[in-house]
């Protein structure tokens, strides 16, 4: 008896190791297939479809003051939205980063279309700092909402740009985005997007450093 049960328990632990072996395969798969989404695109390929336009963009705001987590949310108000002394508000440097990154986009000649940001201050700021115009939209809080926009492809030959937080695109597609970081999503075929490149601030500086 003893000895059978040796035996089932061996099969037992067997079935585990390879279940457990398994996930972490799928895991793989799903990681190298996030990885070659990031990498299908070298960024002067996707520079080069930026300059041609009817690409969506989001980009994550540039860097804040640290704080507390503001208490607003799709249903706060616009007053809530205004007032701007209770909110994790760009920096310095974040304002500063936000107004180099606009320049490089029109140093490259990319065209710049509808530009939708969350109407917190820090998301305001860094889409009029760097591209002179938004239309603030408090659902950009939800990520079905930002799903919405990021479908919408632009038929004008110019770029659609949603200035957001990281916590969006990152439920979306499981990247996650440094400050002031952008990345270029298309449709996935599915009803969802990918991301198809990415770039950091420093990128852009270096396009137009390779421009020249």
């Amino acid at each position: 008896m003893f000895s059978s049960n040796s035996a089932w328990l061996r099969s037992v632990r067997s079935a585990c190791r390879l279940w457990w072996v398994a996930v972490l395969a799928l895991g793989c798969v799903i990681a190298w297939g996030t990885v070659q989404a990031v990498a299908q695109y070298g960024q002067g390929r996707a520079i080069a479809a930026l300059a041609r336009g009817g690409q969506v963009v989001y980009l994550r705001h540039a860097e804040r003051l640290r704080g507390p987590k503001e208490d607003l949310s799709a249903t706060s108000t616009a007053n809530d939205y205004a007032d701007c002394r209770q909110q994790r508000n760009l920096t310095a440097t974040g304002r500063k980063q936000a107004a180099e990154l606009g320049a490089a986009w029109r140093a490259l000649g990319i065209p710049v279309g509808k530009v939708y940001a969350n109407a917190q201050c820090r998301t305001r700021d860094t889409a009029l700092l760097a591209f002179g115009r938004a239309d603030l939209d408090p659902r950009i809080f939800d990520p079905g909402f930002v799903l919405q926009l990021l479908l919408e492809r632009p038929t004008d030959n110019t770029n659609t740009i949603v200035v957001g937080n990281d916590a969006q695109l990152r439920e979306l597609t499981g990247i996650d985005l440094d400050y002031g970081e952008a990345a270029w999503v298309v449709p996935d075929g599915v009803g969802r997007v990918r991301v198809a490149a990415r770039f950091g601030l420093n990128d852009w500086a270096g396009a137009v450093a390779g421009k020249h």
